[in-house]
């Protein structure tokens, strides 16, 4: 379904306040508006450098406004009204579109995702198999140093006994079960190769993964609701990558923090402990909040009665907006976050404690809890690392015009608009999450692991013959770029505006 318009800012949707609580009601709403700008795949506003009307657009190289995306509309993009008649000023950065011809480009990925499709099988299965073994050698790896330490040294015991070693472990199969396994199987990565005629054949089919509360115990069990995570991720952000309906974008979502009036150093500190603790705080909220915003559209066509429970507007929900919110008598939200945390949180830091506590006594029950929050607050960091960096930095596009999915328009704005790492290897890539291949990724979504690997080389070699900017570098070069784009010492670069 279409997705509303938002209009104002988190202020304009909230209910009166409700007279209880005052000193812990003012500081939740403190740290709702100090943390609302939560990070993953941000953007920003780049100053204009060039002089350019609204209504300016290279025939060649600039997307026209497009066509209503039906079910793949999930929100409205600020859309400009452009005359392709009427040239582009391009600035310095811009200068790579002037003879740019995205039809022959365009084509020639194309081609590239049609062999690619074609080759899916059996091969990519076995494949995604043994990086989900590897993700379970770790896990199950980290529980066997987690219960056999305490037996062997008390090395650990100075800390609690929390054990580092078994923490990122633990951490590194987390992270895997999510960037690698759900998040492609999620995608559609492997559907031809586990159905056969309409029919689900095989366990890693996006229809059926993870589905349900069995099948996400089971298939991918983390803090986010895996049909919530569709919504926000698979739908809202792949289609609308660096529109303002992306609901992962800086200049939104950051904004807070990008133009307040904290002292840098303290803005990059907020950086660091967001990225401790941003799954559980800012990506499952919010991608509940996506969801049920999703349902009260289409509840709306139906003629039927649904609220969205999330009241934050166009910006993030956060477990700061929640808790806000339950104090001014709003306890849907809650609800919703805590039947979404339940899962994993009851898993991780209640029967695995207790399975120490059976196997050693309060001590290890302990060293048990410290070592599940340790892999916790380790996995965050992992991958928001490996996460957040994807669409940042001021030597990648953003868009003030919407584009239509699998347009020529798509794919190019898929390169632009994202950054790889490091690619190559099976170790080199489960370690950064498969998201090294983010380009290609947002360009094909719906194609395997293996794919990837086959695609990276041959895309970058099409983009170099087109002049088309491809950014790959180090993760670690763009978490810099990710944490000046957060506090505001770096923008993005903007397509419309002739960058």
């Amino acid at each position: 379904g279409d997705s509303p318009h938002h209009q104002g800012d988190v202020a304009s949707d909230r209910p009166e306040r409700v007279c209880f609580h005052p000193p812990i009601y003012k500081l939740l709403d403190a740290m709702a508006a100090m943390t609302i700008a939560t990070p993953v795949a941000l953007a920003g506003a780049r100053p204009l450098k060039a002089t350019l009307s609204r209504r300016a657009v290279s025939a060649r190289a600039t997307p026209a406004r497009a066509a209503p995306r039906g079910a793949l509309q999930v929100r409205a993009a600020i859309a400009l009204d452009y005359n392709a008649e009427t040239p582009m000023t391009y600035n310095e950065t811009g200068k790579w579109r002037e003879n740019f011809d995205l039809a022959a480009w365009a084509s020639e990925v194309r081609q590239v995702e049609k062999e690619l499709k074609a080759e899916i099988g059996e091969d990519d299965v076995d494949h995604l198999n043994k990086i989900l073994t590897w993700a379970n050698m770790f896990y199950y790896g980290g529980l066997a140093v987690l219960f056999a330490t305490p037996f062997l040294t008390n090395i650990f015991s100075f800390i609690g006994g929390a054990n580092p070693i078994a923490a990122f472990m633990m951490s590194t199969a987390i992270c895997a079960r999510w960037t690698m396994v759900g998040h492609h199987v999620c995608h559609g990565g492997y559907n031809t190769a586990q159905s056969e005629n309409g029919v689900v054949t095989g366990r890693f089919h996006r229809r059926t993964f993870a589905k349900g509360l069995a099948r996400r115990i089971s298939d991918w069990m983390d803090w986010m609701m895996p049909e919530a995570w569709d919504v926000e991720h698979n739908h809202l952000h792949h289609y609308q990558l660096g529109e303002s309906a992306d609901p992962d974008l800086v200049e939104r979502n950051m904004k807070p923090l990008r133009t307040g009036n904290l002292p840098m150093i303290l803005r990059y500190g907020q950086v660091v402990g967001l990225a401790l603790i941003w799954k559980w705080f800012y990506y499952a909220p919010n991608t509940m909040k996506e969801m049920y915003q999703r349902r009260e559209r289409e509840a709306k066509k139906a003629g039927e009665d649904f609220e969205n429970p999330f009241k934050t507007g166009e910006l993030p929900s956060t477990v700061a907006t929640v808790a806000a919110g339950a104090f001014k008598g709003n306890f849907a939200a809650l609800g919703e976050t805590i039947k979404c945390f339940a899962p994993y949180a009851l898993f991780q830091f209640a029967a695995l404690p207790a399975l120490g506590y059976a196997v050693g006594g309060a001590q290890m029950a302990t060293g048990v809890l410290l070592t599940s929050i340790l892999a916790d607050v380790i996995t965050n960091v992992h991958s928001f690392i490996i996460i957040a960096t994807n669409h940042v930095g001021d030597d990648i596009y953003r868009f003030e015009s919407e584009t239509k999915p699998r347009s020529d328009d798509f794919y190019l704005r898929a390169v632009i608009g994202s950054a790889n790492f490091r690619t190559g290897g099976d170790v080199n890539d489960f370690f950064h999450g498969w998201l090294n291949y983010q380009i290609e990724h947002h360009m094909f979504p719906d194609i395997s692991m293996k794919s990837y690997q086959k695609a990276q080389p041959r895309i970058k070699e099409i983009c170099e013959k087109h002049g088309v900017p491809y950014v790959q570098e180090s993760v670690w070069k763009r978490l810099v770029q990710l944490a000046d784009v957060m506090v505001g010492k770096r923008s993005m670069l903007v397509w419309e505006r002739g960058d």
